[in-house]
């Protein structure tokens, strides 16, 4: 595998997420391989002393591999992180902001000198342990969820896994603004027909059809050619391009997951955010309020 500059996609996002990790800012997290990413890939091939080209081939992908699960394992071996698989994304990125965080440390996500010795400190204590949480299909039941399936519940534990959506504060603002937003899992798209966005270049619509085809899509309502783009790089599908007719079936609850992630959803909802705080930011307004509330409610004894 080769990236350089003009290249995109899921496997560009990692590269950019592995280079902020490794003090080599891209300046961009957008899956497209442009000047700041090839500057900063210059910068990580001088002090790994390899061919300074600016093109990420199978040595210099192989190395920055290699150094991520290093990362990966010690934030595993605090309890920070489960997967140690070489790939960086916002879930990895969390975790060492959450790490530098508990360990008063600049919450910046870069693992220098500093986060790496209190990685690799013994004394460095383990991460406090919360309640982690695996939604079962019996809690979605009891909510009232309809349309369920393995591959729905599959859907919304990756989620909750990939975008570290820990805590039991925002499992339950989470799962009861998803609930009135779908209608309780019934609608997974926007119910009108996109065209109202079209030529949105706010939302990245640029294209004829854009706005039909990136109509609003899981259970937030994702939309935008842009927002489907971002998405489509953080989970490295790019068949999410496609549409909301392949978001839908596919990523009701990811989708959701990535806007809860994008926004800073978990840590405000952690922090104390009434139903109020939290609809405002989901829905710009306090539209449903009452019925918001009320699964909210529902949540609080369903996930304690």
């Amino acid at each position: 595998m080769t990236m350089r500059e003009g290249s995109s996609g899921g496997n560009v996002t990692y590269l950019q997420y592995s280079l902020l990790i490794l003090c080599f800012n891209p300046n961009g997290l957008d899956g497209y391989f442009g000047p700041g990413t090839t500057k900063a890939v210059k910068q990580y091939q001088t002090a790994r002393h390899f061919t300074v080209d600016g093109i990420v081939g199978p040595q210099t992908w192989s190395k920055i591999q290699v150094e991520i699960k290093d990362i990966q394992q010690l934030l595993k071996n605090k309890g920070y992180l489960s997967t140690v698989d070489g790939f960086a994304g916002p879930g990895t990125l969390s975790a060492i902001k959450e790490f530098q965080t508990n360990n008063g440390l600049t919450a910046d996500g870069e693992v220098g000198s500093s986060t790496m010795a209190k990685l690799k400190d013994p004394k460095t204590p383990n991460k406090p342990t919360p309640k982690t949480y695996v939604v079962t299909m019996a809690q979605l039941k009891q909510l009232g969820w309809t349309k369920l399936t393995d591959s729905l519940l599959a859907d919304l534990n990756k989620a909750i896994s990939f975008y570290n959506l820990s805590g039991i504060q925002s499992i339950r603002h989470f799962i009861s603004q998803c609930a009135h937003e779908s209608a309780l899992g019934y609608y997974t798209a926007e119910i009108a027909d996109g065209s109202a966005y079209e030529g949105r270049k706010d939302l990245g619509n640029i294209y004829p059809g854009d706005g039909p085809k990136f109509k609003g899509a899981g259970f937030i309502q994702m939309t935008g050619r842009s927002n489907y783009q971002s998405f489509a790089n953080s989970i490295g599908d790019q068949n999410v391009m496609e549409g909301w007719y392949y978001v839908a079936p596919n990523y009701p609850w990811k989708s959701a997951g990535y806007w809860w992630y994008k926004n800073g959803m978990t840590a405000f909802c952690n922090n104390g955010a009434t139903v109020e705080q939290v609809t405002k930011k989901v829905n710009g307004g306090y539209n449903g309020l009452e019925s918001r509330k009320a699964y909210y409610e529902k949540c609080v004894k369903i996930f304690n």
